[in-house]
C-alpha cells in the first residue's frame, strides 16, 4: 500500500459473506503504535467490508489517514478472523503489507486549477448546464 492514499484489501473466504456472523480485520505494524489522535493496531469488522452476500470474499478499505499511521520504514501486517452463523471460527494467516513512501511535500498540496472570480473551481472547463436547459 501507498501511505496517504485509500488502499484496497481483498480477502478469499472458505463461506459465503452472508454465512458470517461476524468477522474481525486486524492491520498493525510491530514497533509501531501510532500516536494518540492517530493509534495502530486498526481494526475493521463485518459492517465496513464491501462484497454482495453471496461470494466468498470480503472487501476492505484503508482511508487516506488510516495509511498515513503506517510508517514506509517497516512491514505492516493483517490478519482475519471470522466465524460463520452455525458457530465455524475460522482465520487467515497473517499477511506481510509493504508500506510505499509517499513525497510529504504532495499530501497537502493538490494541484487544482485556479478558483474562478466566484470562488468556482472548474475541471472540464465547459458550462454547468441544469436539468431545466
Amino acid at each position: 500500500m501507498i501511505r496517504g492514499t485509500i488502499a484496497q484489501f481483498r480477502f478469499k473466504l472458505p463461506y459465503k459473506k452472508g454465512d458470517l456472523q461476524w468477522a474481525t480485520i486486524k492491520f498493525w505494524q510491530p514497533g509501531n503504535d501510532g500516536t494518540t489522535d492517530a493509534p495502530l493496531p486498526i481494526t475493521k469488522r463485518l459492517e465496513h467490508c464491501i462484497a454482495p452476500e453471496d461470494v466468498n470474499e470480503l472487501c476492505v478499505e484503508l482511508t487516506v489517514a488510516e495509511t498515513l499511521r503506517f510508517s514506509d520504514k517497516l512491514k505492516a501486517r493483517v490478519q482475519l478472523r471470522a466465524q460463520t452463523v452455525d458457530g465455524t471460527t475460522f482465520a487467515s494467516r497473517e499477511q506481510l503489507i509493504t508500506v510505499y513512501p509517499i513525497y510529504d511535500g504532495i499530501i497537502d498540496d493538490p494541484t487544482y486549477p485556479g478558483a474562478d472570480e466566484d470562488g468556482l473551481i472548474i475541471f472540464d472547463g465547459q458550462r454547468v448546464v441544469t436539468g431545466n436547459e
